[in-house]
């Protein structure tokens, strides 16, 4: 018998479904029939009990290379707070043939990852897989100067941030966020003299220019003093991004842990929108791990 399972969370519900197939693959040995009678039933631990906990109603009979499926359904009464343990699904399988003392022992698992179901995202409570991160995409033919920040921190520094080797960590904490980019995005008074630690604004060359930081300030990873980071900005040649250093004084590091890129503002606000979008849909809490992948 080959089961196959597949279920999908949902960000704004404490309820969802899992389907349920089971496909007769072989049999063998000195079977009186190859016809089995199948029950199934699945459990959960927690603060999750079962709405429908049986794909079928009592025992499917099924034959040699047939496929019988059906759905549980699961649901959470309290949302738990943070990680919290998670929740464990649990799935038992019974057999039983016509004129045959049921078989024993019958099959039993358990899903190998837990389920967490908070409320700490936007004031609506779902449910995810936390083991799984989310990956922000953001092309570039859409956040320009801001995507190649990004793209810059990864392939230039050996501090890849946002890679599977090196996922960012949400931090929530709003007054944390607005520290970590207080230190980083060091912005230098209109026509004073630009320092390392300074980020000056060229705003006769950058319409509306702004300091875009990366790691972003509301990562764990984010907050490094600016003048550890390198400053970039950008020239668009022929659809492609040319990397310049925004600062003679500073030059540029493979070690830097951190970029600051010259950036419309429309389009920095533009790319931490996209972030604070995944935050919700993908139920990111504190601590969460996430990736970042630049496409053209």
């Amino acid at each position: 018998m080959q089961v196959t399972a597949q279920m999908s969370l949902k960000q704004n519900s404490l309820t969802w479904k899992e389907n349920i197939q089971i496909k007769y693959l072989e049999a063998a040995g000195n079977l009186t029939t190859t016809t089995f009678g199948i029950s199934f039933a699945a459990s959960c631990d927690k603060t999750c009990s079962m709405t429908a906990a049986s794909p079928w109603a009592g025992e499917q009979s099924i034959r040699p290379g047939q496929t019988i499926s059906g759905d549980v359904t699961f649901g959470v009464g309290t949302p738990n707070s943070g990680w919290n343990g998670g929740i464990t699904t649990q799935y038992q399988m019974r057999f039983s043939q016509a004129g045959t003392i049921p078989l024993q022992p019958n099959t039993s698992w358990t899903n190998p990852q837990k389920i967490r179901c908070d409320d700490e995202v936007d004031g609506t409570a779902g449910c995810v897989y936390p083991h799984v991160k989310p990956n922000l995409e953001l092309p570039l033919s859409k956040y320009g100067e801001a995507a190649a920040t990004y793209l810059f921190q990864q392939q230039y520094s050996t501090h890849a941030w946002g890679t599977q080797e090196e996922p960012l960590h949400r931090l929530a904490n709003e007054q944390a966020q607005q520290d970590n980019r207080d230190r980083t995005c060091v912005v230098a008074a209109e026509g004073t003299l630009d320092t390392p630690e300074l980020f000056v604004r060229k705003s006769s060359t950058i319409p509306d220019d702004s300091c875009d930081e990366y790691p972003f300030a509301a990562s764990m990873e984010g907050g490094t003093p600016g003048a550890f980071c390198n400053d970039v900005e950008f020239e668009l040649v022929d659809g492609e991004w040319i990397y310049h250093n925004a600062n003679p004084s500073k030059p540029w590091t493979e070690e830097a842990p951190c970029s600051r890129g010259h950036v419309p503002f429309e389009l920095n606000r533009n790319a931490g929108g996209e972030l604070g979008r995944l935050v919700k849909s993908q139920r990111i809490i504190d601590l969460d791990g996430y990736t970042v992948n630049i496409t053209e």
